[in-house]
């Protein structure tokens, strides 16, 4: 009878960790509906326009959700010369009145760097400074692709002939500009290619060295996430650097309650637990993002011993 009440009050302790577990796997199994197609005898299609653009999709050419993200279509249609008005205020309105909960629930990557962290391992943090400085390199990438992307449009409509040879040059990347930083296209695309011609010595020692780095640099991000929550999430991910910009100034927030919350010294259990290092308690009691960088997980109001973290939604 004790050992019952006990396994019912973890429970209800876990319950926001445990629905947002539910709704990952569900997610991703939608998202990815070839996987059910695959373990069941349905049909599923009509998926196929659903999951086509989706704001937590990265991957030009998922061929399990058969769609790419949305951050992918607007540099595409960039690239080729059309600027994406429509799909650049579908993107803001998501995070104006989401955040970034797409990312804490929902992100089939973001699932698997959280299987990854579920193992049992001490987890690590970075010092304070190496992780602020960190942040910065998603940023890089995106300034990278702007850099490039623009003027490739640009010069689709002033110079047609001068915009085929630009692009030429540019390769894949004029085609798929985030999936270079994408650990989704790693992932669904990238690495099941190079295990179906692993067993052809020509086509696995035709892999340049660009290909040995981005196998290494992909592989290594997916072990460390063991020890380190999201890390991919935190310091590459194209989409976390265009939503991190937006989300400070979403309607839906999370807050401190300034009588509850004892402070950093004689508890400080939020930041403890949190899987993106934000330093909670140097944040406004009124609303915190930790800049941008909140996923809206909730493990810091489910462990908070105090109740002292509220979801908020509203312009202040």
């Amino acid at each position: 009878m004790i050992s019952l009440r006990f396994k019912k009050l973890k429970i209800r302790e876990n319950s926001i960790t445990i629905s947002r577990r539910i709704i990952q796997i569900l997610a991703f199994l939608i998202i990815n509906y070839i996987i059910l197609e695959a373990i069941l005898p349905i049909n599923l299609l009509s998926l196929e326009g659903f999951s086509k653009v989706l704001p937590i999709l990265n991957s030009p050419r998922n061929p399990l959700s058969k769609g790419g993200g949305i951050l992918e279509y607007i540099f595409f249609s960039m690239a080729e010369g059309v600027f994406p008005f429509f799909l650049i205020a579908v993107l803001l309105l998501v995070l104006l009145f989401s955040n970034r909960f797409f990312c804490g629930w929902i992100c089939p990557i973001g699932s698997i760097q959280d299987a990854c962290a579920a193992i049992p391992t001490k987890k690590k943090k970075f010092k304070i400074q190496t992780h602020k400085t960190l942040l910065n390199i998603k940023y890089v990438f995106i300034i990278i692709t702007i850099i490039i992307i623009f003027p490739l449009g640009i010069t689709k409509n002033a110079n047609i002939l001068f915009y085929i040879d630009f692009k030429a040059q540019l390769g894949t990347f004029a085609d798929q500009p985030i999936g270079f930083f994408s650990l989704s296209e790693f992932i669904f695309v990238y690495f099941p290619n190079l295990v179906q011609n692993i067993f052809l010595p020509a086509q696995f020692g035709a892999l340049d060295f660009g290909g040995y780095l981005i196998l290494f640099f992909y592989l290594s991000i997916i072990v460390l996430s063991v020890w380190y929550p999201r890390i991919y999430c935190r310091y590459i991910c194209p989409f976390a650097a265009v939503s991190s910009a937006v989300s400070e100034y979403s309607f839906l927030k999370l807050a401190r309650n300034p009588v509850k919350c004892v402070g950093r010294s004689e508890c400080g259990i939020c930041e403890d637990v949190c899987p993106k290092q934000i330093r909670i308690l140097d944040e406004p009691f009124d609303f915190f993002t930790g800049k941008g960088e909140c996923n809206l997980c909730l493990e810091c109001k489910e462990k908070c011993p105090y109740d002292a973290i509220d979801i908020k939604f509203g312009s202040v």
